[in-house]
This record gives C-alpha cells, structure tokens and sequence, in this order.
C-alpha cells in the first residue's frame, strides 16, 4: 500500500480560515467553506494557521463554516496510522460523526478526509491560530497579535446621489477615507454589473462624477472605491454604493382585474431628467388574443417631469370576452424608444403581470311565436301582447322592452327597443297591419349615441344587431310576420337580470322571478307580471336622463377610449376583441340613423297609429291551445310536423358541424316548430327550427375556447373553422350551396343568402307611412316602399312618375330618385324635383295643392315591380282620406294653384290676404291701415271673434293714446271708414 506521507500520495489544503481561532459568523453564504462535496483521499494542512485538526470542542461557526468539524481522538506515534472519529458540530459538539484516519509523518500529519453529511455548510478544522481582518496583516504572518490595516480604508460605504439642473445632469459619488498624502483613491463605475469608467484621484479629493451622458436607460448606476498606497501593489477590499436605478419606473408589477369589474390602474414615473417616449405594449394573452385593454399605448416625458412625484398612470381593463376561457395572466410592458430618448436605452424593460379574472356571459332566445329561452337555458311559452320587459339590469342602466303584436291566431314578437345609459334604438315592424309592415331601426334618444353604440345588418336586410359599449347584443332576424330576438349580456349582469329572459344566475330554478321579486311556477304569470302599461315602454317614451356621469358611461370600460396595445401598434376606439365568425353583420347603419331620428313618429299616419293601437290592445295572453288539435284543419298530423321540423334541421349546413359538439342538441328547435304548426296550421315557422341550432351552436363555438383552432403558439387562435364555414346567411334559402360561409345561389337566384329570385321583379306591398302624405308636416320626398324581393346592389332603381292635375289637363312627369336599400321588406325612395309645388308667386307660377306620385322597384334598373300610389296634398287647402280621396277645404283658399290659410298673406303683397267668406280662389284686398305690417291684433283678434276684437282694439288704443270707435265690420279712424275683416 502506497505511503500517504509521500508528497504524491496526498493533496495540500492551504486555508488559514479554517483556523479554530476564525469566527466566521457574519460571513457570506457564498463565502463559508464546505466541505461536504470534498472528494475522499488523504490531505495535509499547510496553511500558517497550523496543520493539525483540533482534538477538542470547537464551537459553531468557527473554522470558516457554519458547522466545524473536530478530531475525537489522540495523535499516533510516528509513522503509525490510526483510525479517529471526527465530530460535527451543530450546536451539541459532536451531533453527528465521520470516519478519518491521521498518520504521523514525523514532521508532519496527514489525514484521510470524506465528504460530510452535515444539513448546512460545514468544513474540517485545522490550526488554531487566529489571522487578521481581511485588509490586515501583522508582523507574524497575518494573524494576532499585532494586526494592522495593509492599505487605507474607507469609512463606510460610497454615497451615490443624482443632480438635475438646466445646465447639466449627473451622478454623484462620495466616500470618506484617510486623507494621506501618499493615498490614490480609485473610482469604478458601474453600469449593472459592467464597469464602463474608472478613475484616480488624490487621497484628498474624495467625490467623483459621472455625466448622464455617459449612462444607459433602465441600468443600476453604482460606484465602487477603493485605496492604494503610492508604489505599492497592495489595494484594499472595495467598497460600493447602493445603486441607483435610472430610468422607468413601473408600480405595483401585479394587478388583478375581473372581467365583470371595474379596472385597475398602474404608474409610471422616471427617476433622473430625461425627454423620452415610452410604448406601452400589452403582450397577447391566451390563444394569441388580447386580455386587456389600456386607456392609452405611449407616455411622453420630458425633463421636467421626472421624479416619483410626477407619475403618469395607465388604466387597465379587463376584456368581457365572452368566452369560456379561465383566468389569464398577461404581461405588459413598458419599453422606452430606441428613436425618441436623450438617454440610450439599455434594452431592458419594466413590466406589469396583470390577472385577469374570468366571468361567464349568456345567451337568451325569443323565437317564433314566440318561444323563450331563458340565459339559464329554461324554455316557456307564451302568447301575450302588448309591450314587455324582457331583460332589466339591476346594477347598471340597460334594459331591453319587445313589443308582440298578434299572428294568426297566436302572438309574435314585432320590436325591439335597447336602451343603455341614454341611449335607445328601436327595431319596430309593428306600424301597420300583420304582414305589411318593414322593420324601421332609429336612434330614438336625442343625444349624440356614446362611443361603443353600433347598429349594422346582414347584407341580405334580414338580421340587424345592435353592439353596445359594455359589451351586450341584441340581434334580430326579421320574417314578414315579426321578428326573433335573441340577447347577448355580458359577465357584468350575471346574478343582476330580471325579465322575460329570467335571472341570470345558472339556476334555471328561479327564471320565473316576478316583477314584484317573488318566484312563480306559472310562466303566464310570470310573463304577464313583465307588461308595460301602454305608452310607457322605450317605444313609446324616453327614460329620464342618467343623473351622474359615471352612471351615463355605459362603455364596458367606463366611456374611455381604450386601446389593444400591440407590439405592431395600438387599435384604439372600438378595438375588435370579441371573436366572431366572418358572416356575421358588416353593414354598419350607425351613421345612417343620425339623420332620421324621429323621422318615424312624425311620419306615422292616423291609419298606421289605429292599426298598432287595435292589435296590441287586443286580449292577453290569448286562449291558444284550447282548440288546437290534431291533425290541423288542413290535415297535417303531428307526426307529419315532426318529421317536417326535424328535417329542417336537418337540411341547415351547419347540421353535421353542430351535431359534433356536445353542449348542443341539434334537435332544440324541432319541439317549438311542431307546436307552431299545431296552433298556426301554417309551414310559416318550419324554419324556426333550424334556426336555434344555428343560434346554440354559434354560441357554443365562440364560448368554448377548446375548439378554437390555432396553427402555432405564437399564431392567434380562430373560433372552429369547421363551424363557422357552414354558418351561412339563412341556410342560403334552400336555394343554393353554402362552402365556407358563403352562399353560392342556384341559376336565377342571388342575393348574400340566395332569397331574391331574379326572373321576377319586387312585389310591392304598401308605403310605410301610409298612401296619403300632407306636405305641411311630412317629408312627402321620402317614400318608403314596403315588400318583398329586394335586392341591395348598386342596380336597385326607385321609378318615380308624378302626375297633376292643371288647366291644361292631366300631365305626368319622371321625378328623378335615389333608392335606398333598408331591409329585405322596404326600399326608401328619396324624390328630387319636388312632389308637389306649394311655394311660388300666384301672380307669376302655377302651384298644384295635389300630386299622384306612383313609384316602382326594379333590382336590375329594368324588370319593375308593380306600382303603388301615393297621393301628395297640401293641407292648407285639402283634406284626404286615407285611400287618397281628397276634396277642397271650406274655411280656405286655393290660388292658381296655391294654398292659404285663412287670414294668409299673399307672398309679395301684405295687403291680399285669404278671405274665404269673400272668395275662396282670389285674393281679398285689406285696408292699408290695417294691414298685418301695422295693425298685428286685428287678424288675431278676427280669427277669435268678436269679443276679443274688441279686447284687443281697446288694448291697442290704450297704449297708442289714440281715441277710436269699434263696431261690428268697420273701423272708423281719422274720418275713413274701410272695410275690415270679418
């Protein structure tokens, strides 16, 4: 066996801190030794401290370690081996053992060592002999007694301090040390961990500078010193500043936000001088989408807002995504310009971990005639009509009223009217009678609609949607017989909804809450509590304005304007943050409707008022259901329904993509459609059926976050392709293919869902606003044309031909019209050229107090509709009936062609006026002292009678101290007597 005494035979150990006499408590963790990694083998002592290990107790935190380790045993004889035992020290002298061997050399020991087992650093002992300070030395080699400092020293660490004037920025560094004449003190600048300048100085300067010039954003700027002696290599141990962060700060670098919350907010501020743009960059969060919305992407500083009283604060939302999607963490980041910083960025940023807290959204339904499903998925019918509140937010401004006019012999919804905050738009086809009606969408509120609020339609005119800031919908599907309504709220209403559409809370149990807060088991009274006292619903009337501000802003974030922050830049405004499938509405008609409001109740005729008065004043709910068996009068078995209805479903494109997902039953529908045919006797609802699978399983593929597709991590995920491809406008009618949500029509058929048949012009029905129009106080150059066909291209044609009646007989004329496509039922034909000439000089034109106005519909510019007959008059002469019929009005004057009002002017010469009981088609002369410009009480007081001619004489004659004597018919003054007006 090899001799461990021989110098190849063992390796040498030269630490004087493993010393007994070191105390290492205060020692960096990074500093102690450790030997519980130590390889076995032999090992010699050499340092001064000694070369043998303690044979005695050596306490914690000695030897360099935390836990020493000390020989339990006696040193052999000379070139004799013994096995010992070595004790760790962890508090109780000798906690635990390890095996070692010692062999006496002669002149010196060696010991067989092994790696230690200790719970903490711990390392072998080795000579007793106590060294000096770090910086220290002494006369016996480093070690007590008689240690003094090596080198000068500092008293305490550098200060770093940072100035700002209008001159110059810097960084300031201060230490204190010996002021010796035969001491340099050296600088060492820090960037992070870099040093990027250094400097000497005389012992007796002790502050250094370091120009902002010289720095980089966002870096730790430190200074470091320390002391030599002239002409010697001998330097202490350095000392170094606490650093200093200069640059953009952010805080707090955690917020939470909830998707049904308000938004959380964070700062920024810059700790030194500088002018410097900062981006605000919101990383995408899950699936590749944003998760939050900021109020504002950049921040500009300039020199004199620097410091942390001067923060700039960001607000951040959560995004109401209206998506199935858990709790999403994102982080945003604040990055300062590489082009716009008088300061060079380093490249590092500062950034904020948002959570965002997922909320759940909801769905509800009203179909048909109509059949309800409640956002807990709870399904009833019925049959009422009248006007209704079928949703109510309780903790915010937002409500939803329907107006059901009757069908058949049941009821079906006719409108809808949303109202949020202070504004209303209403759907409304109930102006007329059941089946000759057009949907008319208006901004009904009279404030500019605040930013969020859009209204667009499908390209065919069928379906309108109305967005609104907080993130709700209401969606429409428009048939000739009435409309289907189907809701969107956001996370924001959940547990706070109450109407026909139930409490939206995930317990269906309580969907039948009550106006008066009571839950019933009868849907009738439960539906029936809902209804509106006549001419108080949103139809009919505004609410009152918001009383605060904060309640007015129905923005889902508050009315700010908000932006999705990319790396590529910032979408401000209306960021498009919710997921849809690309058939869905793109028409927007916001714009649009600005220009017509109230255009709707000022063009309402007596005709049109009755009508909606009689049907919904009708009895509610009706008796349905009583009488209606099978099979129906016209033979159709329940069997034959069902099989009718479950085809239908069957025959949507999206069938076989809706049949694979697990929350939808494809066949949801068919139940509503059998019972429609049962109490209608009519195929009017057959499509009804394919239409709420369409609508439950659009909204299972845009929720449900697992079907989504993606192509990669860093791509952003898709609603379900395999879905939304078959997803086409209206099932294309059955009258064509429908291949990536697009509708490929069969010959002769066009239009975005195929439903216009192009063989065959529009078929006209009626004028919305009735057949007759008073120019007095109707805008008679509009005519909207109510029907069925239309088309909306470029080639739609309104053919407008006027007619009238003059001395020189019947005359027709072209008008020339722009056609305005509205909806699939109605074209609104604006009239250029004047439908009627009521303002003129009689002693030079020729006016015409009535017009024929006929208009047809061509979606090509040639194949025209038939045409309807509008019958134009002016009130002020006429009067017609509601079929056009129209006869001269007694008590006025028609003049070449012209009307006038009694008492009414001639336009050029105030002494002709209309004096029906003189002549009803020439002018009557009036005195020329009393004509209005001089005499203004005496047409009032004529028009009232004869009682208050004389009140009002005797007025006049007061104030102008005038004598005059009144009588019946004349007016004597100055000796004239002329004829007054009767």
């Amino acid at each position: 066996m090899a001799d461990p005494c021989r110098p190849n035979q063992h390796d040498s150990i030269d630490d004087i801190w493993r010393s007994a006499g070191h105390n290492s408590t205060g020692r960096a963790e990074g500093e102690l030794l450790d030997d519980r990694g130590l390889a076995e083998g032999w090992y010699r002592f050499v340092s001064e401290a000694g070369g043998e290990m303690p044979t005695s107790c050596v306490p914690v935190n000695s030897c360099g370690t935390r836990f020493p380790v000390w020989m339990d045993g006696t040193v052999p004889t000379v070139n004799q081996t013994q096995s010992v035992t070595g004790c760790i020290n962890q508090g109780g002298c000798c906690d635990d053992t390890v095996n070692l061997k010692v062999k006496n050399c002669s002149t010196f020991l060696v010991y067989e060592l092994s790696s230690l087992s200790a719970p903490h650093h711990s390392a072998y002992c080795a000579g007793d002999r106590v060294p000096c300070p770090v910086g220290q030395g002494s006369p016996n080699g480093g070690f007590y007694p008689g240690c003094t400092d090596l080198f000068p020293k500092l008293r305490g660490a550098p200060t770093l301090d940072y100035h700002f004037s209008q001159t110059e920025s810097y960084f300031l560094c201060d230490f204190d040390g010996p002021t010796w004449p035969n001491v340099t003190w050296v600088v060492e600048w820090f960037l992070d961990d870099t040093v990027i300048l250094t400097e000497q100085m005389p012992g007796w300067v002790q502050t250094a500078y370091l120009d902002q010039a010289d720095i980089l954003l966002n870096t730790e700027v430190s200074c470091q010193v320390h002391g030599e002696f002239d002409g010697s290599n001998v330097t202490t141990v350095p000392d170094k500043s606490d650093p200093f962060f200069a640059g953009i700060v952010v805080g707090p670098q955690d917020l939470t936000v909830h998707e049904d919350g308000g938004p959380a907010n964070f700062t920024v501020h810059s700790t030194i001088a500088l002018n410097c743009d900062v981006m605000i960059v919101n990383n995408d969060g899950y699936l590749g989408r944003p998760d939050v919305l900021l109020d504002q992407c950049s921040l500009s500083f300039g020199t004199g807002s620097w410091g942390v009283d001067n923060p700039q604060t960001v607000t951040v939302w959560a995004i109401r995504d209206f998506q199935t999607d858990g709790d999403q963490y994102v982080q945003i980041d604040v990055i300062p310009s590489t082009a716009d910083c008088d300061v060079p960025p380093s490249g590092n940023t500062q950034d904020v971990l948002v959570t965002t807290i997922d909320q759940d959204s909801s769905q509800a339904h009203a179909s048909g005639d109509p059949h309800y499903m409640t956002y807990d998925r709870r399904k009833y019918d019925w049959y009422g009509v009248g006007d209704f509140v079928i949703h109510r937010s309780k903790g915010r401004p937002f409500e939803v009223h329907s107006r059901v006019w009757r069908c058949w012999d049941v009821s079906c919804n006719c409108g809808v009217a949303v109202r949020e905050g202070d504004d209303v738009i209403t759907i409304d086809m109930c102006d007329g009678r059941f089946g000759q009606t057009a949907p008319a969408v208006r901004l009904k509120s009279q404030k500019e609609p605040a930013k969020g609020v859009r209204v667009t339609r499908g390209q065919s005119g069928r379906n309108f949607k109305v967005s609104l800031p907080s993130g709700a919908e209401v969606r429409t599907d428009i048939f000739f017989w009435g409309i289907n309504v189907h809701m969107k709220v956001p996370s924001d209403d959940f547990g706070a909804t109450e109407g026909l559409f139930g409490t939206f809370d995930h317990d269906s149990s309580n969907d039948y809450r009550t106006r008066d807060g009571t839950t019933s088991y009868d849907p009738n009274a439960f539906s029936w509590s809902w209804r509106i006292p006549a001419g108080q619903s949103l139809f009919d009337s505004l609410p009152d304005p918001v009383e605060t501000p904060g309640e007015a802003r129905t923005s889902r974030y508050d009315g700010s304007v908000l932006c999705a922050c990319a790396a590529n830049g910032p979408n401000c405004g209306d960021p498009n943050t919710i997921p849809t499938f690309r058939n869905d509405f793109d028409i927007d008609i916001t714009d649009t409707l600005l220009p017509r409001r109230g255009r709707g109740d000022r063009r309402s005729t007596r005709l049109n008022r009755a009508t909606v008065a009689s049907t919904l004043a009708s009895p509610a709910p009706f008796p349905v259901g009583v009488s209606a068996t099978w099979p129906t009068p016209s033979g159709i078995t329940q069997e034959n329904a069902t099989a009718m209805c479950k085809k239908a479903a069957m025959t949507s494109p999206a069938f076989a993509a809706c049949a694979t997902l697990s929350n939808v039953d494809v066949f949801s529908g068919v139940e509503d459609c059998v019972e429609d045919i049962k109490l209608t006797d009519n195929l009017a609802f057959l499509q009804q059926a394919a239409m709420l699978m369409e609508e439950l399983c659009r909204e299972e593929a845009l929720k449900n976050v697992t079907l989504y597709d993606q192509q990669d991590g860093n791509s952003t995920a898709l609603p379900p392709a395999f879905v939304g491809s078959s997803l086409c406008p209206g099932r294309c009618s059955l009258r064509g293919q429908c291949v990536n949500a697009t509708c490929y029509c069969d010959a002769g058929y066009t239009s975005s869902d195929c439903s216009v048949d192009m063989t065959r012009p529009p078929a006209l029905v009626d004028v919305r606003h009735g057949r007759t129009c008073d120019v007095r106080s109707e805008a008679c150059d509009v005519i909207g044309v109510v029907g069925d066909g239309f088309l909306d291209s470029r080639s739609l044609r309104c053919h407008v031909e006027r007619t009238l009646d003059t001395a020189r007989g019947r005359q027709r004329s072209t008008l020339p019209a722009t056609a305005d496509f509205m909806s699939f039922r109605e074209v609104e034909c604006t009239v250029g050229g004047g439908v009627l000439i009521i303002d003129g000089n009689p002693d030079e034109n020729t006016g015409t107090p009535i017009s024929t106005i006929t208009v047809a519909i061509s979606n090509d510019g040639r194949l025209n509709s038939d045409v309807l007959q509008v019958t134009v008059y002016d009130s002020y002469c006429q009067e017609c009936n509601e079929t056009g019929v129209c006869r001269p009005k007694e008590n006025a004057c028609e003049i070449k062609g012209f009307c006038y009002p009694v008492n009414g002017s001639h336009p050029a010469d105030n002494a002709r006026y209309c004096n029906p009981s003189v002549s009803r088609s020439g002018w009557t002369y009036r005195p020329d002292d009393l004509q209005p410009m001089n005499i203004v009480g005496i047409a009032v007081g004529t028009a009232v009678g004869a009682v208050v001619l004389v009140l009002v004489v005797v007025f006049i004659l007061k104030i102008k101290k005038q004598k005059r004597s009144v009588s019946v018919g004349f007016l004597k003054e100055d000796g004239v007597v002329k004829q007054t007006p009767p």
